[in-house]
């Protein structure tokens, strides 16, 4: 894996320039606009998803530049909207588990004003004690989640946006450890990116949009190569096969 090719192949485009200023403004305009029901920002994020995902898979299958243009934006954001669907049944335990988190601690507040003092009591500390096992389990849950979410994720960049990808569980995990060296490297790695585009806040703030934008073309970079070097250029994604019912 060429980690020093990651952080520089953006500026090998002659028109990176044109188009990391096009990924910035639209993560920038999304953001400041999110009032408005959030659809700025949920187009944005659509977008620039569609856009890296393209992104990832043009370097998985070797093309020569492998930043896509701009030009066809319905796709970019269709196939950025269906994996941000994705993500949100990825993450579905989380929000189904916050839910009852927020029930849970709504009793206990309400108890705290009903019934006799020791009942109310006993009711809030049964209700405290469930509350911080869920946070707990929230708390890992989440973790796990967004460690792995790159191998659906570089899954779902491979395929012709095939959401089933994201409840493929074992395809997933088999991914990853049959892989995990690269996986890790490459997870570190987007993780430094990351890390670096925070300095784009001296760039009177606005910066940050652009690198942010950097650093996920970097992280697009690095699971392409991941997923070139373990599958090969030409992998494709085998479909997961539906569930008859017995």
């Amino acid at each position: 894996m060429d980690i020093g090719k990651s952080f520089t192949y953006v500026f090998d485009d002659p028109q990176w320039i044109t188009k990391v200023l096009i990924g910035g403004a639209i993560i920038f305009v999304g953001a400041l606009f999110f009032w408005l029901l959030l659809i700025p920002l949920l187009v944005a994020v659509a977008l620039v998803l569609g856009y890296t995902l393209t992104a990832t898979r043009n370097v998985a299958e070797g093309a020569p530049v492998p930043l896509p243009a701009w030009g066809d934006m319905g796709a970019l954001f269709m196939k950025g909207l269906y994996a941000l669907i994705g993500i949100i049944i990825y993450f579905l335990p989380v929000i189904i588990l916050g839910c009852c988190f927020g029930v849970i601690t709504g009793l206990a507040g309400g108890s705290t004003g009903t019934g006799t003092e020791s009942t109310s009591s006993s009711l809030s500390g049964v209700a405290g004690i469930a509350a911080l096992c869920l946070q707990c389990i929230i708390a890992l849950y989440s973790f796990v989640a967004g460690v792995t979410l790159y191998a659906p994720l570089t899954r779902f960049a491979m395929s012709e946006n095939q959401l089933s990808v994201f409840w493929d569980i074992r395809g997933n995990l088999d991914l990853i450890s049959k892989n995990a060296g690269p996986y890790v490297i490459a997870l570190l790695v987007a993780f430094v990116a990351s890390f670096i585009a925070e300095f784009g806040i001296i760039l009177c703030a606005i910066g940050l949009f652009f690198t942010t934008f950097w650093a996920q073309l970097v992280t697009a970079n690095l699971f392409g190569q991941f997923w070139r070097q373990t599958q090969g250029p030409a992998a494709p994604v085998v479909p997961v096969a539906p569930v008859t019912p017995a």
